[in-house]
């Protein structure tokens, strides 16, 4: 009777399963009983709340489509009534402890232990329901008893938030790098906050001018709370409107204030902000005693520091010296502003992206080693700066340890720093410690999760793994939420490659070049054999001076597609002669692998300082690491 009752359940869900919004009262209606007499015999005969049935129905159906249909797993989410792929993502992998793209390519005798082991946990789950009365009581006493012993230790509750962009309420609209920094300044507070996730300013800008539904924005980034506010900047004062906003079960606005005062103490604002948000939430500051900052801001400075950082953020060529110019002026009005100083330090890296003349980027490299000294020396409490003087060491100079000193003072400060992680994944890899480096990878992902970048990241650290199946669905799946990111294409169309996919990798090539616009190339991919593509791209490479070519790894990869060996080894050779940034961590590509053996190459890496595991030379789709 209890299994017919939940077999017709499963039938009703399944009538509606693309529908989002399906409901419990719908539910609840359509056989007849009330939303109460629902939820008392659902969570009688399976232990579950009714939301959670209708849940697994829809990833059970998922899993079907995902072995049985053409369609992908994007398409799947909605077709099962999901909101987003992302959320998708996530559930399916908590459900059956594989992503959609992992359950696809499994063999269906390794999925069948993986539902008996959900099954037989459900079977234990219904045995241990009888017992909850007496387990109650047990806990309660229990708890009852340790309660003065736990009041002596800090008791930490998980908790992960995104601060929106504020909304610029000033007369002028030009103003809104004045409403970017406020938001940026309450992000980095809140990231010292070791007990409390908080999603980093990329993934949140994201979301700007986006009306989207609280709802939809925390099940995207997987967080519990959002902050929203708004500034009202004029004269020497401003006026800052905040709320902090719980979206589920309920949407439940959880509190609200106004600040309005002096801009010179717009720091202790922040401070203030930042830890009434941190009392809400019931956050301890851990591990590090935060002192109270009681510095005041010349506003003129600071107005020429938010500029500068709102320009170097863009990351673009045609904004960076300007940039440069306004954090510059900043320093000028006030010397003593040490995030300035490190703003101004990673402009600098920035615009070596953007140079071709290797005399000057030498030169940036200098003022961007005084600027981060100068920053460190003023306040060697300010995780940024270590996070970038390791960024420094490691990009610049090649000093790996040196580099993870600066990088664990840095997230010491700075636990949630996503761009710590990230540079940590590198130090991991460089010693080819894959799976510390898939870690911290993800780490940065799980805290920037807009970031393409980053995702895209953990997926070439598992082709540097040789493990082209795992790179492939995480390629896959940045593609499901940014599907014209031409980074993510390039690599897919490498590994696939690689693989020995060519028609795949033909596809995401023509994809990424008609996204570039460059209709040429995607005319050659079109008509002509893959060799003689490449072979047609190098041509235009070396159109103009070799020696100066902005990424040589780039062109000695596209060599050995073509089994030109010497010739990638000339471009590795030139990349480290110039002392491009990126050469030792590249060195890893799987397109080298051949090379490992070779007298030029070990040279290489033995003057770049990094430890490559040789043994990696064949392809091991096998290998495996805890994601």
């Amino acid at each position: 009777m209890d299994d017919k009752f939940l077999n017709n359940i499963r039938q009703y869900i399944l009538k509606q399963i693309k529908e989002e919004k399906f409901s419990v009262n719908q539910l609840a209606s359509e056989i007849g009983l009330s939303r109460s007499q629902l939820l008392r015999k659902i969570k009688s005969l399976t232990g579950e709340s009714v939301n959670h049935f209708i849940r697994k129905v829809r990833l059970e159906e998922a899993a079907k489509l995902l072995k049985h249909s053409e369609h992908n797993a994007s398409e799947i989410s909605y077709l099962v009534g999901f909101s987003s792929p992302s959320y998708f993502s996530k559930c399916f992998l908590e459900y059956f402890g594989f992503t959609p793209g992992e359950f696809k390519n499994q063999d269906n005798e390794v999925i069948l232990k993986s539902l008996n082991k959900i099954e037989t946990n459900q079977k234990k789950l219904r045995k241990l329901l009888y017992f909850v009365p007496i387990i109650i009581i047990i806990v309660g006493y229990l708890l009852i008893k340790y309660y003065s012993a736990s009041q002596k230790q800090t008791n930490i509750q998980p908790a992960s938030i995104v601060i929106l962009p504020f909304l610029n309420l000033s007369e002028n609209e030009d103003q809104d790098f004045f409403a970017d920094g406020i938001t940026e300044a309450i992000t980095l507070e809140l990231s010292k906050f070791d007990s409390l996730r908080v999603i980093s300013r990329t993934s949140a800008m994201s979301y700007k001018g986006i009306g989207k539904l609280s709802s939809k924005i925390a099940n995207e980034l997987n967080v519990d709370y959002l902050l929203e506010g708004s500034v009202l900047y004029g004269g020497d004062s401003i006026k800052v409107t905040v709320q902090l906003i719980k979206p589920f079960p309920e949407e439940k606005h959880i509190w609200q204030d106004s600040y309005h005062q002096k801009y010179f103490n717009i720091l202790h604002l922040v401070s203030n902000v930042s830890n009434q948000i941190a009392k809400e939430i019931k956050v301890m500051v851990l591990p590090i005693k935060r002192t109270k900052n009681s510095y005041k801001i010349n506003s003129e400075a600071h107005v020429y520091y938010l500029k500068g950082r709102y320009l170097w953020n863009e990351q673009s060529d045609k904004t960076i010296q300007s940039s440069i110019k306004n954090l510059q002026e900043s320093i000028k009005l006030d010397p003593s502003f040490a995030p300035a100083y490190v703003t101004l330090a990673e402009a600098y890296i920035t615009s070596n992206k953007f140079l071709k003349n290797n005399e000057e980027k030498l030169r940036n490299r200098e003022k961007c080693r005084i600027a981060i000294d100068k920053a460190l020396k003023l306040d060697n409490n300010l995780g940024e700066a270590y996070i970038t003087k390791g960024n420094i060491l490691g990009k610049f100079d090649w000093n790996w340890e040196g580099m993870k000193t600066m990088l664990d003072k840095g997230l010491k400060f700075d636990p949630n720093n996503a761009y710590g992680h990230r540079l940590l994944s590198d130090y991991y890899l460089v010693n080819s410690n894959f799976e510390m480096a898939i870690k911290e990878a993800k780490i940065a992902e799980n805290l920037d999760p807009m970031n393409p970048f980053i995702g895209t990241w953990v997926g070439v650290i598992h082709s540097m793994a040789n493990n082209y199946d795992k790179s492939i669905i995480q390629y896959q799946k940045v593609l499901d939420i940014f599907p014209s990111y031409g980074g993510v294409l390039s690599e897919l169309g490498f590994v696939q490659y690689l693989k020995g996919q060519k028609n795949d990798s033909r596809n995401s090539f023509i994809r990424l070049q008609e996204i570039r616009g460059n209709y040429e190339m995607v005319k050659a991919y079109k008509e002509e054999p893959m060799e003689d593509v490449f072979r047609f791209w190098l041509s235009g490479v070396k159109a103009t001076n070799p020696k100066y070519c902005s990424y040589p790894v780039l062109t000695a990869q596209v060599h050995m597609l073509i089994n030109e060996r010497q010739k990638a080894l000339e471009y590795l050779e030139i990349g480290y002669k110039y002392h491009f940034e990126y050469l030792p961590i590249m060195l890893f590509r799987p397109e080298f692998n051949n090379l490992h053996n070779e007298p030029r190459f070990k040279k290489l890496i033995k003057n770049t300082g990094i430890v490559l595991n040789t043994s990696l030379t064949i392809n091991k789709n096998n290998f495996n690491f805890k994601d």
